[in-house]
Formats: C-alpha cells, structure tokens, sequence
C-alpha cells in the first residue's frame, strides 16, 4: 500500500483514467504518427509507476518498493492486454504494448532512483 499523500491521490487518479484510456473503443481515426500506440503505452505506465514511486519519495526516499512496482506494473500491463483483447471490439491485446508498458515502467522506476539518491545524498550533506 502506498504512503498516503498527494502523490498517492494521484496515482489512483491517472490509474483510472489510464483503465479508461486503455479500454476505451478506438475511435477508428489513423494515429498521429506510426507507433503512436507503443509511445503512448509506455507514456501511460511511466507517468503510473512515477507517480507511485513519487508517493514513496516522499515519505522516505530510501524505502521505494522497485520489486513491487515493477510486479504491479507486469500485472496491469498483462491484464490490461488480456482485457483489451476479450472485452473490447476496436482494441487487440498486443505483446508489443506491453513490452512498451515496461519499457515506461523502468524509464520510471530509473528516474525515481537517480531521484531518491539525489535527495538522501543531499539530506546526508545538510545534516
């Protein structure tokens, strides 16, 4: 479970419009550029899985949970794949989606590293 802040709010936030945006039936339209798709996959699990790490940044950036986050993030890729696939018409569960959705997920999970070293060194050096 997350700490609770408003990093966490948000991350519940964007979960859900990101369940929707995913489930959503495609509009039919062609897409901006060639593999929009993969870009905006690995856009949707980077801004998830950030948000959630922020969350843990700032209640204690040496506690982040990098091996629960990335199972969350393969867990909601590969359900969200599967989903795509059975419930949805206009949508297809595709592998290479969720090989964006962890690309995303690691991009991430790096930042949220350099980040929460970033502040404990500089804690380190202030106290």
């Amino acid at each position: 479970m997350p700490p609770k802040n408003k990093f966490s709010v948000l991350a519940a936030l964007w979960f859900v419009l990101a369940w929707y945006g995913l489930m959503k039936e495609s509009s039919g339209n062609p897409p901006p550029f060639p593999h929009f798709d993969k870009v905006a996959h690995c856009g949707i699990f980077f801004t998830q899985i950030w948000l959630l790490a922020r969350s843990y940044i700032e209640a204690s950036p040496r506690l982040i949970p990098y091996r629960n986050l990335l199972i969350f993030a393969l867990l909601f890729a590969t359900v969200s794949e599967i989903a795509q696939a059975w419930l949805t018409r206009t949508r297809s569960g595709d592998p290479l989606d969720a090989l964006a959705d962890m690309v995303g997920t690691v991009f991430a999970l790096l930042l949220a590293r350099n980040v929460a070293h970033n502040r404990a060194t500089l804690s380190d050096h202030i106290a």
